[in-house]
C-alpha cells in the first residue's frame, strides 16, 4: 500500500492544516479584550494570570485544559478565582465562554481552503483547544477532511506528536504537509517535524503565495 491509498491524501500528494483560533477566526487577543473592557479589566491581564498559573511542567492549567485533562468548567472556575483574587468583581459561570464570544469564523483562508479541495488535495485542522463547544463543526466539514482537536487527541502543539497524528490522520507524510499557524513556536516545532510551515502574522496574501508555491497550485483570496 502505498501513502495515498487511504485516508484523504488519497486525492492528492500533498495536503494543509490550518490552525483555528487566530488563523480561521478573527484575534484571540482581541475576543480576550473585548470582554475584559466589558468587566472593566485591563487588557491583557486575564491572559497574563494564566499564563502564570501555567508556568509549571506539561503547561499547568493551560496545558491540562488543552490535553482535555480538566474541564471547560473546571478550568472556568478557576479562571474566575483568579481574576477574584486579582481584585476584580467577575460573573461565575460562562466567562471561558464569554472570553472567547467575539472569535467568530473570518478571513480568506476559509475560501483557500475550499480551493486546495477543488484540486484534490487533503485538508485538515490542527488546533489547540479551549474547550470543544467553541468549533463550528458543520462549517468545518464542509471545508475539511480532517479535524485534530487537542482536547480529543490528549495532546496539544507543540508536542511533536500532534503533529505527526496528524499527518497519520491525513494520510501524508510531514515533508508533503503545509501548515499554518499564529504562534511562532507552532511553527517552529512543525518545521523540525519536517512540515512546510508558516507563521501566519496577519498578512493572509503572503501566507497564500508560500502554500501556492509549496502545494503546487494557483490559490487566491476572495
Amino acid at each position: 500500500m502505498n501513502e495515498t491509498d487511504s485516508g484523504p491524501a488519497g486525492r492528492g500528494l500533498r495536503g494543509l492544516f490550518l490552525d483555528y483560533g487566530g488563523v480561521l477566526t478573527g484575534s484571540v487577543g482581541g475576543s480576550f479584550a473585548a470582554y475584559e473592557d466589558h468587566l472593566g479589566i485591563p487588557r491583557g491581564r486575564a491572559f497574563e494570570l494564566l499564563v502564570e498559573a501555567s508556568r509549571t511542567p506539561g503547561g499547568g492549567l493551560i496545558g491540562a485544559l488543552e490535553r482535555g485533562e480538566i474541564s471547560s468548567q473546571e478550568f472556568d472556575a478557576t479562571l474566575v478565582s483568579l481574576l477574584v483574587e486579582d481584585g476584580y468583581d467577575v460573573p461565575r459561570g460562562g466567562v471561558l465562554a464569554r472570553f472567547f464570544a467575539a472569535m467568530e469564523p473570518t478571513g480568506g483562508l476559509w475560501d483557500v481552503a475550499t480551493q486546495v479541495r477543488r484540486h484534490g488535495l487533503a485538508t485538515g485542522v490542527l488546533s489547540n483547544s479551549w474547550g470543544t463547544d467553541i468549533y463550528p463543526r458543520e462549517l468545518l466539514a464542509s471545508h475539511f477532511d480532517v479535524l485534530v482537536i487537542s482536547a480529543e487527541v490528549g495532546m496539544r502543539k507543540p508536542d511533536p506528536a500532534i503533529y505527526e497524528l496528524a499527518c497519520e490522520r491525513i494520510g501524508l507524510p510531514p515533508e508533503r504537509c503545509a501548515f499554518v499557524d499564529d504562534l511562532p513556536r507552532n511553527v517552529e516545532v512543525a518545521r523540525e517535524v519536517g512540515m512546510f510551515a508558516v507563521h501566519h502574522d496577519g498578512d493572509e496574501a503572503a501566507v497564500v503565495a508560500k502554500l501556492s508555491d509549496f502545494l503546487e497550485v494557483e490559490l487566491s483570496l476572495p
